[in-house]
């Protein structure tokens, strides 16, 4: 098989599913982050003979992406802003919105000339507090969750992209003793209610976890609730808070975090819809 051959192969295998400009990245994607060819060889030299493994791979890519699931599982890479980032079916695939949370945090904060102490609560990947230490050298960040495989995880994204975080495992349920002074919290924790499911496409479903995505009807601002009650605890006086929120439950999130004493700021992401909130105390 050449590289034009595997091209060809994907092209073909995935007309159904995607245009060709879709399938096409794709392709380039599993020359560059799979096989570490670099794309441009496609258009160069479409001759080059590939090896068995090369095949194998190429053919296992395929089917993968025939099933739907996502190309950052089948690659094993996520690219978000400035990183690189290993990611598996432990953490959800880092999106463009939450990129725009880490913009605005950093957008607030870029003549700060003092160390300021951050909190990245359920942090996955890492993709939100890696991001930050990479770009402000003053941020001194903390990254929170209750797994020790998806901490591991964040630990090595965090060396791969050349900075530090202390990774701290933790369960927000069960965190009331825990004190941590700290300068900025940001979140973005599970806010799709379950009775959202139908809307959604079937590789979201089907392959990322759905303890990242998913709330109960019942309790959908469960999250936000016990982050609130943290920073009563271990916020610093003028410090912020940072929320990427469901557009849906702005209203009812507002009045929650009202009632702990904070003033709002909105922002809308990239599709025109409230997506990010900013709180300082009152």
């Amino acid at each position: 098989m050449t590289l034009g051959d595997g091209h060809k192969l994907f092209r073909e295998g995935l007309n159904q599913l995607f245009q060709n400009s879709e399938i096409d990245f794709y392709f380039k994607a599993i020359l560059k982050d799979r096989l570490y060819i670099d794309p441009i060889q496609l258009g160069i030299e479409p001759n080059l003979k590939l090896t068995l493994k090369e095949e194998i791979a190429i053919n296992q890519s395929l089917l993968k992406l025939i099933s739907k699931k996502p190309i950052q599982y089948v690659t094993g890479k996520a690219h978000f802003r400035e990183l690189i980032l290993k990611v598996d079916r432990r953490v959800l695939i880092p999106r463009p919105e939450t990129e725009e949370i880490v913009g605005w945090i950093l957008e607030d904060f870029k003549s700060i000339n003092k160390k300021l102490r951050i909190i990245d609560i359920g942090t996955g990947s890492g993709c939100i507090g890696i991001s930050l230490a990479k770009e402000q050298s003053f941020f001194s960040v903390f990254a929170l969750d209750k797994d020790k495989d998806i901490l591991d995880l964040a630990a090595k994204n965090a060396k791969i992209n050349g900075v530090r975080i202390k990774c701290l495992r933790k369960d927000i349920h069960k965190i009331k003793s825990f004190q941590l002074k700290i300068d900025v919290i940001v979140s973005n924790p599970p806010y799709v209610m379950i009775s959202e499911q139908n809307q959604m496409k079937s590789n979201v479903l089907n392959y990322e976890p759905h303890q990242a995505i998913f709330v109960s009807n019942s309790d959908p601002l469960v999250f936000y609730r016990l982050i609130l009650e943290f920073a009563t605890r271990n916020l610093n006086p003028n410090g912020y808070i940072y929320f990427e929120i469901n557009p849906l439950l702005l209203d009812d999130l507002k009045s929650l975090i009202i009632s702990f004493s904070y003033t709002v700021l909105e922002r809308l992401d990239i599709f025109g819809k409230v997506r990010m909130l900013r709180l300082q105390k009152n």
